[in-house]
Parts: structure tokens; C-alpha cells; sequence
């Protein structure tokens, strides 16, 4: 007896169970023109009719050019488009445009078929099989296959790849095993069975681990060599079977793109998109100006002194969206000096009610850990609270001098993050504790926090309505082991949670690992920030933007009127 999830039902048993919970540099993607038929041959696979063809039939499948375009701004660059070897919500941006994934996830916990139509668990919970959409194609013709899924979670998974998002296939038997080791099987052509090692949380698979996962073309990349997947030519002009066809890119400004008149979900309204690089200050007049059409949600919000002048604006539509995402600061749990006494005080020096009042003009909420308080997994006795007197009796209990300075790393592109650091940089200091910060793009900040060239560094999450999303930052042996944790215990405790299959047992596992979150300090959590979203009017079918926290888009129900 199997359990069987259909669309509607998977909608369902989610909203019981869940409620809510950086920009790069430029890549090494560059503008060359390559013809799908050229990509292929590059890439060791056989040059057949139908790659030679393959020019006419991408260019058939993005339709005649048309007027109806579509700008979409965001703050700061893409770093890739080779999707397992970023973590960049940016990058997620235009990747969620090029490729496919398995579900569409929304905010609200429920999750839609995407490449996948209908999906089932078995019984012990060790056994996932996806029924892919049969009419998807690839942007040359070609059909998508159970064998391109496969295929793309032996990418992620392989040892010898490599890639920095390895772990979104850990919990499959075979995990770095070999580079065809992981259990993740065809069916038949349009059905892929995933083999757990141990019983998994379906929810927590959708959610956490095939949220990134983006199926790229066995037939285009499959013949290569694992170790020769990064140098292909197919990454100059990738071709997917999302609703978007890649045209071209401006290093670190635009990328252009022409409609997938023959995706399968829907034939696009519109005939080309735009994805764009827009300054924060410089959003609201792209939007009033016309210059952009619509801002990208998690990663492109409306400043707060903008914010009622945009409302204002008789060609927009405005609305605030509480968020999963938030803003924490990690600390280097491997600096001896930064004892959890020491952790301790800094949470309890920082004044959040401050930032959201003052910074964030009360279009927020403090943050005391991952989940908002209308998270169903939020643990209502953590409550750090601002006690500044407390804080500098933890220090002198350590015998904190204060002669030491902090480093304390903070990226540039986000001004309420930056501001917020100037607070806390005069909270601190009010307990006695020093800090020099540290400015730098968010891919330079990035490196020096994961290197632990840092003592306190800001960084930013886009949450999730599933618990378990920010469990992998304390995995010690993590490339997002931001705070240099060696101590497993938040992530075990975190990662029961992650097999648990009831409400009831999960809640457990998160309260607990809430309660050590608190205890050891590897983050101070900040601020979750309601995001300030416009649109231009003449875009239509954007119904729930907030849904772009879980980096998905469905850009091909957008509209355009002239």
C-alpha cells in the first residue's frame, strides 16, 4: 500500500502540517553565440539531425519577436548559471528562468507540480517516486526525461563534481559513494524513483532538498566526463526547459531572454524578459519611469523612504508582504575569545525593536531565532529580549577587558542591513565590546566569513515554511558552516527533526534545537523584513509574489498590456 499525493492533496496535507517560516559577482559565463547544434558537439555528444536542427527549433519555440517584454529588476548580480555551484539567491533568480524544477513551493507551505505531476511515498518513508509532465521539452526539442533527473542528481552527488550544492541529494543511499552510486532510478521514461538512506520527511525532500535542484539536459551533458561538466561550452548559452530561453548577458547589469512559446505549464503572454541589476535607491524611479516593470520580491524591495511616495504612483501597484526570510549575524564560534558567555551577551546587547522601528519603520518583526512568530514550529519561550545589563554581567563573569576589537565583516547592496550594523556596532559598544567593520561586495564577504577571516559577519536567509531550512548552517562539515561550529549537537538535534514524519514529533525536535540555537549562539538572529513589492500595472497574472522567497516565479502566467 502506497501513499498516494496527488496535486490537490498534496495542497492539503501541507497546509495542516506548515505554516510560514546575497548577490554575487559575475560568473565566468560569458556572451558567446553558440548554436544548439555547435553546444552539443561541444559538450562530446554526437551531433544528430536534430541537434543540427536544433537552432530552428529554439528559434521556433521563442516565436516571432515581439513588443511585449518584460523587465524584472533585483539588486545585485547572478554569479552563475551553473546551477549546483551556487547558493546565490540571485543566481536562483535567473536559473528559475532558464531550467525546470520538480514542484512550484509556496509560501504558505503547499507545494504544485511543475516538471513533476504527481508524486508518492511509501509506506516506510524510504521511497519517492515522481511521475514527470510528459509534454515537457527541452528548448531544442527534445523530450524531458526521467534519465535527464537522474542524471542531474548524479551531477549534484558525485564526488568527483564536487559541487557546492552536494548536500541537496545527502539523503539518498549511495551519497558520495561514487559517482554513479547515488539511488536515484528511472522508471520508465517520464518516472524517477529516489531511494532514501534512512526514512525522510517528504515535505522536508520538496521543501529543503529539491527546492535547488535544476534539471539540466542528459543529452547535451551526459557523455562528459563529471570532471569536464564545469569547462563545457553548453554554460555560454545553456539550454533549458523552463519558460525562458537565454539569449544573451551584460556582465553583472541584464540578462535577456525570449519566451518559451512551447513550455509546457503555459505559453507566455509575453515575448522577451529582462532581468535587470537595479540599485536599491534606484528602483522607484525605474519603476516610475518605466524602465523596469516589476521588482524581483526576496531580492529587490522597495526602500522604506520610498515607500509612500510609491503608493502614490497612479501606474503602480504596491503591497507588503510579510516574509520567512530574515537577517542574522554569525559569530566565529572558533575564536576562543568568543565563549558562548561572550555569544550570550552580544544577543542580548542588540536592540532589535529598534531596528524594526526605527530602520525598518515597523514593516517587520524582531527575530529570535529562524521562524517568525507565525511560524507553526516557532518556540513561544524563546525570547532573547534586549538587556544590556545582563550582557555586561556575562562579560565580566568571562573577564572581558574590552581591549579586544572585533572584526566585524558586513556586505555592501543591502542599506537596512548596513545601517542595522551601525547599531549594533553602538550596542555593543555600550556593553563594552569593540568592533572595526569591515565593508565588501557580498561574494568577497561570503568568502572571507566561510575562510573564518572574520569574528561577527551579517548575512541574510530567505527562510522557508519548512523548519528544517537553516539546519545545514550548523553542519561542521559544511561548506555554510558560517559560524566554524566543530560541537554537532544543533545540527543533530536539528536534523531529527528533519526524519521525524508527525507534527507533534517534529515540534519536539524543533523546540530543542530552538533552545540550543539560544544556549551556544552560533547566530544572533536579527530582523525578519516585510518585503516592499511594486509592480508596474500593465504586468498582470502576478498573484503571489511573496512565493519568491521560495526562489520560484511563475513568470509564465505573467501578462503584458500595451
Amino acid at each position: 500500500m502506497k501513499k498516494i499525493i496527488s496535486t490537490t492533496m498534496a495542497a492539503v496535507l501541507m497546509a495542516a502540517a506548515l505554516v510560514g517560516c546575497g548577490g554575487g559577482q559575475q560568473g565566468s559565463t560569458g556572451g558567446t553565440e553558440t548554436t544548439a547544434a555547435q553546444t552539443q558537439a561541444a559538450a562530446g555528444g554526437e551531433t544528430t539531425q536534430a541537434a543540427a536542427e536544433a537552432e530552428t527549433t529554439q528559434a521556433a519555440a521563442s516565436g516571432e519577436a515581439g513588443n511585449k517584454t518584460i523587465t524584472l529588476a533585483m539588486v545585485s548580480a547572478w554569479d552563475s548559471v551553473i546551477p549546483f555551484d551556487t547558493t546565490s539567491s540571485y543566481s536562483d533568480v535567473v536559473l528559475d528562468l532558464i531550467y525546470d524544477k520538480l514542484v512550484f513551493l509556496k509560501q504558505d507551505g503547499t507545494y504544485e507540480p511543475r516538471l513533476a505531476d504527481t508524486w508518492e511515498m511509501s509506506d516506510d518513508n524510504t521511497e519517492l517516486t515522481v511521475h514527470l509532465n510528459e509534454n515537457a521539452k527541452w528548448q531544442d526539442g527534445e523530450p524531458v526525461t526521467a534519465e535527464d533527473v537522474v542524471f542531474t542528481c548524479k551531477v549534484y552527488g558525485s564526488p568527483t563534481v564536487a559541487a557546492v550544492r552536494q548536500n541537496n541529494v545527502s539523503p539518498f543511499a549511495g551519497f558520495k559513494e561514487s559517482d554513479d552510486s547515488l539511488k536515484v532510478e528511472a522508471v520508465d521514461e517520464h518516472t524517477v524513483k529516489f531511494t532514501c538512506a534512512q526514512p525522510t520527511n517528504m515535505d522536508f525532500l520538496f521543501f529543503i532538498k529539491f527546492r535547488d535542484i535544476y534539471i539540466l539536459p542528459s543529452h547535451i551533458l551526459g557523455d562528459l566526463p563529471f570532471d569536464q561538466i564545469r569547462e563545457s561550452d553548453y554554460w555560454e548559452k545553456p539550454i533549458g526547459s523552463g519558460p525562458c530561453i537565454y539569449e544573451s548577458q551584460i556582465s553583472g547589469e541584464r540578462m535577456e531572454f525570449t519566451a518559451n512559446k512551447n513550455y509546457h505549464l503555459k505559453t507566455p503572454d509575453w515575448d522577451r524578459f529582462v532581468v535587470k541589476v537595479v540599485a536599491t535607491p534606484s528602483l522607484l524611479s525605474g519603476l516610475i519611469n518605466n524602465e523596469i516593470d516589476i521588482l524581483a520580491g526576496n531580492v529587490a524591495s522597495l526602500q522604506l523612504s520610498d515607500w509612500e511616495m510609491a503608493q502614490q504612483q497612479e501606474n503602480l501597484i504596491c503591497q507588503s508582504n510579510e516574509s520567512v526570510g530574515y537577517q542574522y549575524m554569525a559569530i566565529n564560534t572558533s575564536k576562543e575569545y568568543l565563549t558562548p558567555k561572550v555569544r550570550q551577551a552580544i544577543n542580548l546587547a542588540i536592540n532589535r525593536e529598534a531596528i524594526v522601528s526605527g530602520l525598518l519603520k515597523g514593516e517587520g518583526e524582531p527575530a529570535f531565532g529562524p521562524f517568525s512568530k507565525s511560524h507553526l514550529y516557532y518556540n513561544e519561550v524563546i525570547n532573547v529580549g534586549y538587556d544590556p545589563e545582563k550582557a555586561k554581567q556575562l562579560l565580566a563573569e568571562e573577564g572581558w577587558d574590552g581591549s579586544h576589537e572585533l572584526v566585524f565583516s558586513v556586505p555592501t547592496g543591502n542599506a537596512i542591513r548596513e545601517q542595522a550594523a551601525v547599531i549594533i556596532q553602538q550596542n555593543l559598544q555600550e556593553i563594552g565590546i569593540k568592533t572595526n567593520i569591515e565593508s565588501a561586495d557580498f561574494a568577497t564577504h561570503l568568502n572571507k566569513v566561510r575562510e573564518s577571516n572574520y569574528d561577527l559577519g551579517l548575512i541574510g536567509s530567505g527562510g522557508s515554511p519548512d523548519p528544517s531550512e537553516c539546519v545545514i548552517n550548523f553542519k561542521p562539515d559544511h561548506v555554510n558552516n558560517f559560524s566554524q561550529l566543530s560541537d554537532w549537537s544543533i545540527y543533530d538535534t536539528g536534523a531529527a527533526g528533519e526524519s521525524a514524519f508527525s507534527f507533534e514529533d517534529r515540534k519536539v525536535a524543533y523546540d530543542a534545537y530552538q533552545n540550543l540555537l539560544v544556549e551556544q549562539v552560533p547566530f544572533c538572529f536579527l530582523y525578519f523584513q516585510n518585503n516592499l513589492f511594486a509592480q508596474n500595472k500593465r504586468i498582470g497574472g502576478v498573484v503571489d509574489i511573496e512565493d519568491a522567497s521560495q526562489l520560484n516565479r511563475a513568470v509564465w502566467n505573467w501578462t503584458v498590456s500595451e
